[in-house]
């Protein structure tokens, strides 16, 4: 039985509960559901491996002719207003649900305010939060197996404001002249940008202040009008990939590329170490020998310096973050040193939630923490070992083609940055 036919009330094997309203059954082999709700979904993924990760089932369009009504007049009245064919031009917007009662009822109502956790974009209770792509859904990340129901939202942003994200308490409120907030942040937002950052920086905020002089908004901004629900579900590809054995042993050597070694300082204490990476590319500038270490900062100010994203973003090799070119690696003691010399110091700087910041002579520098602060894509499965990372930071890229030489003008760090490093 297709789960939203309608003029029954059992539940297929899929779990939607059937029954006279809104939904029009659509076969996942008409063309309806090909163009109409396929290719929407398609044309919104942020992730490359979303077209074979997301399987897409029993899909049914919202016939609400109250909410089609609605629409079409914010339109009118927009275009009456002066609006131009950029700001009219319509688009899709998803959410995601659990709950197929929930997904019903939503072809019922609009989409109402207080609809999503999100708030950094404006007052929650007076707008609605609808996600830019299909596959950016939730502040958690997709994990294999994971099932559910997608809304595709027909939707009007009319005049759009770019904001900053408000992470406090006293929301931002909705902008008169305007019907929609997104995040000046959002050009920032990749592949590589941490699930739950990318959630937050690709919402449409929308609302509909009303006409009668009131800073009031409608429950249900007319711009946003349910247009399909499917249901669907994700497979991680990672989880079943059969790795060559040549591609295994790749991997093994790239995660035992050595940079550098040396010895690290911290007063009289000697460390016999390495610096160990996945990047292929020299990022680390020119350590010297002995790399000396004569202060630490606590983390909470560390987090105040340095962009956001350095912490939010899953990276290795040179990124470029706001600014700063950053990249990552692991402190590992030597051969000769042993695997615990360096737990205890491990153990210290992650209790007393401290970093250990090093200037560079090459205008940047090294900062040593525990890994925890850092977003990781670890494997499903895989056990996540607490080890001392080492972030580089530079104002310039380190990364040089072979027989280059280093020269030119270097920029420097922040005032604010060094202020805090000065011995």
């Amino acid at each position: 039985m297709d789960p939203f036919h309608r003029g029954s009330t059992m539940e297929n094997g899929n779990g939607f509960p059937s029954g006279e309203g809104v939904l029009s059954a659509v076969s996942d082999t008409s063309d309806v559901f090909k163009n109409s709700i396929l290719a929407p979904l398609q044309n919104a993924y942020l992730y490359d491996e979303s077209r074979q990760s997301f399987k897409y089932r029993s899909a049914a369009l919202v016939k609400n002719p109250a909410l089609e009504e609605k629409y079409n007049a914010f339109r009118a009245k927009r275009r009456d207003a002066g609006y131009s064919e950029e700001e009219l031009s319509e688009t899709y917007g998803f959410l995601l649900f659990d709950d197929i009662n929930k997904a019903h009822a939503l072809g019922e109502t609009g989409v109402l305010s207080g609809n999503n956790a999100c708030t950094t974009l404006g007052d929650p209770s007076k707008g609605v939060y609808i996600s830019m792509y299909s596959d950016c859904l939730d502040l958690n990340r997709w994990y294999h197996g994971k099932s559910g129901y997608i809304a595709i939202i027909r939707l009007t942003k009319g005049r759009v404001k770019k904001v900053s994200e408000n992470y406090t308490l006293n929301f931002t409120g909705p902008s008169p002249g305007f019907d929609c907030h997104v995040s000046e942040q959002l050009p920032s937002v990749s592949a590589n940008t941490s699930s739950f950052l990318a959630f937050e920086r690709t919402q449409y905020y929308m609302y509909e202040l009303l006409d009668n002089g009131s800073n009031d908004t409608a429950l249900s901004p007319s711009a946003a009008c349910p247009f399909a629900i499917v249901s669907f579900s994700y497979t991680d590809t990672k989880t079943t990939l059969v790795i060559p054995q040549e591609k295994s042993e790749e991997k093994k050597t790239l995660c035992h590329y050595l940079p550098w070694r040396g010895q690290l300082q911290i007063g009289t204490q000697l460390y016999n170490v390495g610096l160990r990476s996945t990047a292929t590319a020299l990022v680390t500038g020119k350590l010297p020998p002995v790399v000396k270490v004569a202060q630490a900062i606590s983390m909470l100010d560390l987090r105040q310096l340095l962009p956001q994203a350095v912490f939010e973003t899953c990276f290795s090799s040179e990124v470029f973050l706001d600014g700063l070119y950053c990249s990552l690696c692991e402190l590992v003691p030597s051969e000769t040193e042993g695997a615990s010399s360096l737990s205890l110091l491990l153990q210290e700087i992650k209790e007393r939630d401290l970093a250990l910041p090093v200037l560079l002579n090459d205008g940047g520098f090294l900062i040593l923490l525990h890994s925890s602060y850092f977003l990781t894509y670890d494997d499903v499965g895989s056990d996540t070992k607490e080890v001392l990372q080492a972030l580089f930071v530079f104002p310039q890229s380190q990364l040089v083609q072979r027989g280059t030489k280093f020269g030119g003008t270097k920029a420097a760090i922040s005032p604010e940055i060094l202020r805090f490093f000065q011995y």
